[in-house]
């Protein structure tokens, strides 16, 4: 399979091929996540956050193409994610892979749906 590779930073697109060492991820990813995504909770950005306030390199989200359904695809520190869906964007199959990635190492994805706290 080929892949188009996004960094966090400005580089350009590269392609690529998944290995057969990849770790699926398989969470669920109901029609109301998929909405949230597009509003306020941005999976990517909580992720990035928290592998670098944990000493983690910056990771680099790709997509897989197959007849206009995406895939996404993180990797991080040389190893490789996957998070399969019908995903009918890139942005969408980037989020969702971020999204299962914090699911399955418990980062805490809840308090950031409404932004900060603030005293008032």
């Amino acid at each position: 399979a080929v892949v188009s590779t996004q960094s966090t930073g400005f580089q350009k697109s590269k392609r690529q091929k998944i290995g057969d060492g990849h770790i699926l991820l398989k969470e669920e990813l109901t029609p109301t996540i998929l909405q949230t995504f597009r509003s306020t909770i941005a999976p990517r950005q909580i992720l990035n956050q928290w592998l670098i306030a944990n000493g983690f390199s910056n990771p680099t989200f790709s997509t897989v193409e197959n007849n206009k359904i995406f895939t996404g695809v993180l990797t991080i520190d040389n190893d490789t994610y996957v998070m399969e869906g019908d995903f009918k964007n890139k942005r969408t199959a980037t989020q969702a892979v971020a999204y299962a990635y914090c699911m399955r190492n418990h980062i805490e994805l809840r308090h950031y749906k409404t932004g900060p706290k603030t005293n008032r």
